[in-house]
């Protein structure tokens, strides 16, 4: 079975009401005219609450290459391309582009890495907050969402430098790239308009500062590297604020 493009499966689930279950995606993809690939691959997705479309994008873009029970000549081309991966990142590891990774863990459902790894990854994200940012500026009308958004990119812009230049002293490969979900969010969030894009922008805004407010502050009090550990303090502190900001932008944003 192909995989679906996640941008693609949205047309079919423009009349859901979030949030949505994905007994809820499922039914309205059939209604929609969904073909048994769209739904196979939406079968495939995780059996929980979804806040907004973006979700469901991220959380096909959290899934394996290829669907169970995929033709072994597709296991074994996935088998090729992750031994690829796998050499190149040997490769990136003999030219010192990055550390030994250490094991991901898990705290109260939250996945959690080692400290160069979070380095990367919050940069990855400060990147995909300012491009999102960037589209409200664009797309909006509203003062208060052009306020909030340029607020959040000149912040995330002075965050993504200070990781960047702690990443570079540790002799990190700095990304250029937001990850590949980030970039399906993105895509999401630019096909929208009006209140639709509003409504789902202050969501994801939501959303991802409570993710990384969590996910700063667990650095700051056990990552062992105090380098890090002092910086994921002081912008855990700063997200905090953020997600604040976001709930009041969201409940004005709510009214009628």
């Amino acid at each position: 079975m192909a995989r679906v493009n996640p941008i693609q499966i949205q047309k079919y689930l423009k009349g859901v009401d979030y949030p949505a279950s994905k007994a809820t995606l499922l039914d309205t993809a059939r209604r929609e005219g969904a073909d048994e690939n769209v739904c196979a691959s939406l079968e495939q997705l995780p059996d929980e609450q979804f806040q907004t479309p973006a979700d469901v994008s991220q959380a096909f873009g959290r899934l394996p290459d290829e669907a169970p029970g995929a033709p072994a000549a597709g296991r074994e081309a996935a088998g090729r391309k992750e031994e690829s991966r796998a050499g190149g990142k040997e490769a990136g590891r003999e030219h010192g582009a990055h550390k030994e990774a250490a094991p991901a863990r898990r705290e109260g459902g939250q996945r959690y890495t080692g400290g160069n790894e979070f380095l990367i990854e919050a940069m990855q994200d400060s990147m995909a907050e300012i491009q999102v940012c960037e589209i409200a500026i664009e797309k909006s009308e509203n003062a208060d969402v052009k306020k909030f958004a340029q607020a959040m990119i000149d912040e995330h812009g002075r965050m993504g430098r200070e990781l960047e230049k702690l990443a570079a002293d540790k002799g990190l490969e700095v990304p250029r790239q937001v990850r590949p979900e980030q970039e399906l969010t993105v895509d999401e969030l630019s096909s929208l308009s009006g209140r639709d894009f509003e409504q789902r922008w202050i969501q994801y805004n939501i959303d991802v500062h409570e993710r990384d407010t969590k996910v700063f502050r667990h650095y700051a009090q056990d990552e062992p590297d105090r380098d890090i550990a002092t910086l994921a303090k002081k912008h855990g502190d700063a997200l905090g604020k953020h997600l604040k900001a976001a709930h009041d932008l969201g409940k004005k944003l709510a009214k009628p």
